[in-house]
């Protein structure tokens, strides 16, 4: 039955479009034990049943093989893209062994901060928060307790959600009014290293820019928000050998987090490519700088697999 309603929603999105449209996916971490501190990140073993049952009903391709199947008019019905952001280590661990052994190539986009000093500022505060002895703290009005891994997760994730919307330097100014209160500890490593973007490449599966330091362009002034585009561009081009073609703009939405001057940044430093998070699929038609990706929210298989394709659609 899953296979009769991808083929009628492939079907019906071919007479829409008048071409098969793509659906890119994308994911952050794929961690070895549930997190409270990464509620929406899957399981190294759910992955892998998803990517094995995905790989049975989609055409899986990096996203630079699937824009030259669009170029060439040659995209497969039901193609999709899995791509991930922020260049976490778990990423060449846990996700990597799944496309080797399924035969898949991926789309890695990577904040070069976290592969320089092996962390980004979210990782230094969750760790932060884990282990500080302090009970309790407040900002932007509101009074954190933590007493328990609970209350450290649920101030970590208002804190990340709020800080994140800052200019790069009040968020900084933020942090370290935080850490007067609490403490600040470094975290390990966490962010992939130079080498294995290197292996990553290798292998064929692309390797995009994310910002230097994970900044929200549309939050910075522009010379700031081009400043971070051209760090993360000449920090690849340095260990990669060559300038990436791929840009995913962080946090993503169009209108909000990034703007059409972003586009033009991108357009300027030679980057072909942009990736957004905002709903829908990429056709012919397609704006090449705000190119849409997205995850459905339904947890349950089928219930996951055609809503890829509905979303597509869009």
């Amino acid at each position: 039955m899953l296979h009769f309603g991808l083929s009628l929603l492939a079907f019906i999105n071919r007479i829409k479009h008048k071409e098969h449209p793509l659906a890119v996916l994308y994911f952050h971490r794929v961690i070895n034990e549930p997190s409270l501190f990464c509620p929406d990140d899957i399981t190294s073993a759910n992955f892998e049943v998803l990517l094995t049952k995905l790989n049975k009903y989609f055409k899986i391709f990096s996203l630079s093989q699937a824009l030259a199947l669009i170029e060439q008019g040659k995209l497969p019905p039901k193609a999709l893209v899995l791509s991930f952001d922020d260049g976490y280590a778990d990423n060449f661990d846990n996700a990597l062994p799944v496309f080797e052994k399924l035969g898949i190539k991926a789309s890695f986009f990577i904040a070069t901060k976290g592969t320089e000093q092996g962390y980004l500022w979210n990782d230094e505060l969750a760790e932060s928060l884990k282990n500080t002895m302090a009970t309790q703290f407040g900002l932007f009005d509101q009074s954190f307790v933590l007493n328990t891994e609970q209350e450290k997760a649920n101030a970590y994730l208002y804190l990340v959600n709020k800080i994140k919307f800052l200019a790069n330097q009040e968020r900084d100014e933020v942090l370290n009014a935080i850490y007067k209160k609490i403490g600040r500890f470094e975290p390990a490593r966490c962010m992939m290293t130079a080498q294995q973007l290197n292996k990553i490449a290798k292998l064929g599966h692309d390797v995009g820019a994310h910002t230097h330091s994970h900044s929200i362009l549309a939050m910075q002034k522009l010379k700031v928000a081009k400043q971070e585009v051209i760090g993360s561009v000449e920090y690849l081009t340095d260990i990669l050998g060559e300038a990436p073609s791929l840009f995913a703009y962080p946090n993503g939405w169009f209108g909000r987090d990034f703007k059409v001057e972003h586009q033009h940044v991108l357009n300027e430093l030679g980057i072909q490519y942009g990736v957004a998070t905002n709903d829908g699929g990429i056709t012919s038609k397609t704006s090449l700088t705000a190119l849409p990706r997205f995850m459905p929210h339904r947890k349950e298989f089928n219930q996951f697999c055609l809503s890829i394709l509905k979303i597509a659609g869009e």
